[in-house]
């Protein structure tokens, strides 16, 4: 399909504009009525188009290294994802720290697509994939890497703006992990687009009565908000029942919900997790599609929203047979996706991270969900009605948008096929430009210099243990843990992704602390959320994450 063609087909099978369409038309798709950028509309496309699709096979490594020798990089043949050879990554002894770039021959423009690789670990991991300007400053991508999952590509979010790059002048990609002693695979480092207008989804899991109260808030809304339901289906009455669960939905409740524009999903028959294997397993995933079906919730049949938000690499591959579309693991601000089957989702955040989450959204584009469990107090019940009126005042000013699972898929589809179809033909140069950091290193013949954007971990810190995406649902088992999955090792003094764990000394609460990119800082940002979010991500400093308007 001709590129620009499919870019338009895109935009408009998902319900949402592509970054790419919105600087290349000239068009103002804002319902608020906000200005088109004056300097996307100049005539230089938005869209590097050309990005999209396999950047890097690592058939070949000459152009990759090790920075400043913090891990290695070595083929290996035996473990791919596609062609000869993937990339085998281990990590230094000193800090358990895999730390590798490649410097490109000429810049790349990656306005308007989110990075991503094939990824496979013998143990738990976040990998970050950096995306640094000239001047070292750099946008970062990350996701959370599970043990015994198949070698496959996986979805990376926008987590972190350091310093202000230039996305036009990416001149570097550095792919960063703390794993301990273990092995990392990656192969198939590509591109997908990403859309311009940051856009959520709504989601509430486990079938629980009292999300008829949140449909009401949500029904209340000024602006359309269409929302999913993802249910186990088990566990839903139906009229007549006596193996009944008093606090779940009836199936005339979810048949009020479909009516009123919800999607109703999987959520697993029983809504406890799914990682395991054999018959039980099968008919955990399999069942309630039949249910929901013979029920006339056929569009929602597709989609599965994972219990605990965790695979096994058995219940994997039987979502992917049996599901278009699966929600799991943390992540924010994700282009579409190249593995529909795992999707990101932020799982009952606090009253401010889940406000935090939508204007990080507004701000930097992309995709996120957001998804709750029980309302079972008021206090549930306002924090709901805070976050629905603030996705109120962003749709009013254009800044953000609201989507279905539905939509999502759209996109996802298209953008697979059109993959495979450009698999195997991008090409790129082998040529290796001076990394200006280590040119600064000879220069002051200093060994001990370290990245300029990156400080060294503390011993403490290189101890740590690494966090786990799990979905704090009283179905989902023993087993997970409560909230989203957590940062592993982080440099100290390094920024803290939204809506991430910290650890607050009780081992179990959550909190969103202050950082570089996101939230309150203690200098004033210029502008408010509407002049912010009105200059796209990419242009958006430090400290200058969106602030309540007033």
């Amino acid at each position: 399909m001709e590129r620009r063609a499919y870019l338009s087909t895109m935009a408009s099978m998902a319900g949402v504009p592509i970054s790419y369409q919105l600087a290349e038309d000239g068009d103002d798709t804002d319902d608020g009525g906000g200005d088109a950028d004056d300097e996307a509309g100049n005539g230089d496309p938005l869209g590097p188009t050309d990005l999209v699709g396999t950047f890097d096979d690592f058939e070949s490594l000459e152009s990759w290294r090790a920075y400043q020798d913090i891990g290695s990089i070595s083929a290996a043949t035996d473990y791919v994802a596609t062609g000869t050879q993937s990339a085998l990554l281990e990590s230094s002894e000193e800090d358990g720290q895999v730390r590798v770039r490649r410097e490109l021959d000429e810049p790349i423009d990656v306005r308007g697509v989110a990075p991503g690789l094939a990824v496979a670990a013998d143990r738990s991991a976040r990998v970050r994939i950096q995306l640094q300007d000239s001047d070292g400053h750099y946008v970062e991508f990350s996701r959370q890497v599970r043990e015994g999952m198949p070698f496959v590509r996986d979805n990376f979010g926008l987590t972190r703006v350091s310093g202000e790059p230039d996305l036009t002048d990416v001149v570097t990609l550095q792919i960063v992990s703390w794993f301990g002693e273990g092995q990392l695979w990656i192969d198939d480092f590509y591109f997908v687009p990403t859309v311009g207008t940051g856009t959520v989804l709504l989601q509430f899991h486990g079938g629980y009565e009292s999300h008829m109260a949140a449909a009401q808030i949500v029904d209340d809304a000024e602006t359309d908000i269409p929302a999913t339901a993802f249910v186990p289906t088990d566990r839903i009455r139906e009229t007549g029942s006596e193996e009944t669960d008093d606090d779940r939905l009836t199936l005339d409740q979810l048949e009020t919900l479909s009516s009123a524009g919800w999607t109703i999903g999987s959520y697993g028959a029983r809504g406890t997790t799914i990682s395991g294997a054999g018959e039980v397993m099968e008919q955990n995933i399999v069942g309630p599609i039949e249910w929901l079906t013979d029920r006339g919730f056929d569009d929602g049949a597709r989609f599965l929203a994972v219990p605990g938000s965790r695979y096994s690499a058995d219940s994997y591959e039987a979502v992917r047979e049996h599901y278009d579309l699966a929600f799991s693991g943390w992540g924010i601000s994700q282009g579409y996706p190249a593995d529909p089957h795992r999707c990101a989702v932020v799982t009952d955040p606090s009253p401010d991270q889940a406000v935090e989450l939508l204007e990080w959204t507004a701000a930097r584009g992309g995709f996120t969900s957001i998804a709750f469990t029980t309302f079972d107090s008021e206090d549930d019940r306002e924090a709901l009605e805070d976050l629905v009126s603030r996705i109120d005042e962003l749709v009013t000013q254009g800044l953000l948008q609201v989507a279905t699972p539905g939509q999502l898929l759209a996109g996802a589809s298209e953008l697979e096929a059109d993959l495979e179809e450009r698999a195997g033909e991008a090409e790129v140069g082998d040529d290796v430009v001076d990394d200006p950091d280590e040119q600064a290193i000879e220069d002051d013949e200093t060994e001990d210099a370290v990245d300029p954007d990156e400080e060294v971990i503390e011993e403490a810190e290189r101890d740590a243990v690494e966090g786990t995406d799990q979905e704090p649902d009283r179905d989902a088992g023993a087993d997970e843990s409560t909230g989203p999955e957590s940062e592993p090792e982080t440099e100290s003094g390094a920024e803290t992704e939204p809506g991430q764990p910290t650890d607050s000394g009780d081992g179990g609460e959550l909190e969103v602390t202050e950082n570089d990119v996101i939230g309150e800082t203690d200098e004033e940002s210029p502008g408010d959320a509407s002049e912010a979010a009105d200059r796209g991500w990419d242009e958006i400093g430090p400290g200058e994450g969106l602030r309540n308007g007033g």
